[in-house]
């Protein structure tokens, strides 16, 4: 029997977008129709990139393409909502790169998706990668119940041109941009069956945008669990540290959002991807390293999970990634709200 395949269309032509684009290239079961921008020039130029994509001027022609059944929204967060409900009214399955706006504005998206019969899916790679289930099933084995998580996750970074740094086009800037990383990881790992309790952020702002550039906190949740997090872009080099503690035991990962070994950041086989494990009273040098390697890299997965839930989902599969969505941006509204003065 033939995999089911989808045609893809892209809204944005950023870099970003040229990731997704390669991505869905190597992708089994995905090809690359259209790419659209405001400018046609931009469209065109993205287009000639990659072979057998069209460049077109505006979403609308985008979206009355009919070999275009989804659509990848890779534009400033202040955009998605009206494009991705223009798409999702089109009948195209959408998957959306974050952070959201406010979980009422993500709400209004994923309600419509689940009215139309399309998938919404947030294009957060490592949610993707085999490591983070392999993870998920030996938690009990490896530490007992998880309590506690601390992530921290930084990219030198100071172009002040660059739309990180502009709040109308991003409103929480870093905090949005970097912690939502730290807030999935919550989601995927500690996973917590209560509300959040407290909520604390303490953010550095850039003087002359008054951009959040760097950000400490803690977010607590009433079934006891508690993550701290530190984010932003003024660490001076990568750190994407994870550290999850249980009852008997940690997990620590040093590339929990991009992994060294196969992303499009980092393409270093030499680098394992896996995770440490350390129990009881364990030194340095019992460390264990438990690999948890990828045939592809995790954002070539994220497309073929995707295609594979949009084409062959049940209506169950194809609204947990919403889920997780909206619990993600619930968390990262709660640090966005104690980051007010």
């Amino acid at each position: 029997m033939k995999t089911p395949s989808l045609g893809f269309g892209i809204v944005g032509t950023g870099m970003i977008a040229g990731v997704v684009a390669e991505a869905i290239s190597q992708a089994g079961n995905a090809t690359l129709s259209a790419v659209s921008s405001r400018s046609q020039e931009n469209a065109d130029r993205f287009a000639a990139n990659h072979p057998g994509a069209t460049g077109v001027q505006g979403t609308e022609e985008l979206f009355r393409r009919a070999e275009v059944g989804a659509v990848y929204i890779a534009t400033p967060t202040a955009a998605k909502e009206a494009i991705a409900l223009a798409a999702i009214a089109a009948g195209k399955h959408v998957l959306v790169d974050k952070p959201f706006h406010h979980l009422a504005s993500l709400r209004r998206m994923t309600d419509a998706a689940a009215a139309r019969g399309v998938l919404f899916m947030d294009a957060t790679h490592f949610s993707h990668h085999p490591r983070t289930a392999l993870i998920r099933a030996d938690l009990p084995a490896k530490i007992g119940t998880p309590h506690s998580l601390h992530t921290t996750f930084y990219f030198p970074f100071s172009d002040r041109n660059n739309i990180r740094f502009n709040p109308a086009q991003e409103p929480m800037t870093a905090l949005g941009d970097m912690g939502w990383y730290s807030m999935r990881a919550i989601v995927e790992y500690l996973r917590p069956s209560g509300p959040v309790t407290q909520a604390v952020t303490v953010p550095q702002r850039d003087p002359a945008s008054g951009a959040i550039i760097q950000a400490s906190g803690l977010i607590a949740f009433a079934s006891g669990e508690v993550s701290t997090f530190d984010v932003g872009y003024t660490a001076g080099t990568v750190l994407m540290d994870l550290d999850l503690l249980g009852t008997t035991g940690v997990i620590r990962l040093d590339d929990f959002v991009l992994d060294w070994a196969n992303s499009w950041s980092f393409r270093d086989p030499e680098n394992l991807a896996g995770y440490y494990h350390r129990t009881a009273m364990g030194t340095r040098k019992d460390m264990t390293f438990i690999p948890t390697p990828a045939e592809t890299a995790q954002e070539v997965s994220m497309i073929e999970n995707f295609v594979h839930l949009a084409t062959s989902g049940t209506p169950a599969d194809q609204t947990a990634p919403a889920q997780a969505t909206l619990q993600t941006q619930e968390y990262l509204d709660a640090l966005w709200k104690a980051a007010q003065p």
